[in-house]
């Protein structure tokens, strides 16, 4: 279904192998400090930061400056930053970490910058080529397809979802770009404090 772009290059340098030692998701939320109310410690990792957010009332435990600080920390000025409540909203809504849906729209399309994502306001590869009405139907329409198309039928994982969300070796990806996608989701879904093993589906609170 989707198409992934390849951004091992820059997934590198998420991971810290660039030379940077902080965490990525700790250090962005620096810049949220202020509409958050609440400094992180030095020391603090993206999950325990996550974890203890008092801001964070909903079920996923992140909130949406959180989400547009990393967004803004990893593409400045994409489309995306800015609709971090969208995510929080959406993914609550359908019972998908939300998350889960940043590290798949920054996979697939650095957040929206890239052009065939601009075009068609599709950051997910969702489709894949359609075309949506805003952001926030994009945003909207992908949580629940993955509630109903996929936690609904027990792709709980990004390793399950995979599978029928960007498979490896489909005739309509014939440079392997797919074979990226398990590996870059999982990483940015890590780094945003969110277990790369584990199931994206929300427990209610």
């Amino acid at each position: 279904m989707a198409r992934i772009a390849e951004i091992t290059g820059r997934v590198d340098a998420i991971a810290g192998n660039s030379g940077s030692t902080g965490n990525g998701f700790a250090d962005a939320l620096q810049g949220a400090s202020a509409s958050l109310g609440a400094t992180p410690s030095a020391g603090a990792t993206a999950a325990t930061v996550l974890g203890s957010s008092a801001s964070a009332t909903g079920a996923s435990g992140v909130t949406g400056a959180q989400l547009d600080a990393w967004m803004q920390s990893k593409n400045p000025g994409a489309p995306l930053v800015g609709l971090g409540d969208v995510f929080v909203r959406e993914g609550e809504k359908n019972g998908i970490d939300p998350r889960a849906l940043v590290a798949i729209a920054r996979a697939e399309s650095s957040l929206g910058s890239d052009p065939g994502a601009r075009a068609r306001n599709n950051a997910f590869g969702w489709g894949p080529h359609q075309t949506f009405a805003s952001w926030e139907d994009n945003i909207a329409t992908v949580a629940r397809g993955l509630r109903s198309g996929y936690l609904d039928d027990g792709l709980v994982t990004l390793a399950q979802i995979q599978g029928r969300y960007a498979p490896v070796g489909v005739s309509n990806d014939p440079t392997n770009l797919n074979s990226n996608w398990l590996r870059n989701t999982t990483l940015l879904y890590g780094e945003l404090g969110g277990d790369p093993n584990g199931s994206v589906a929300l427990t209610p609170s």
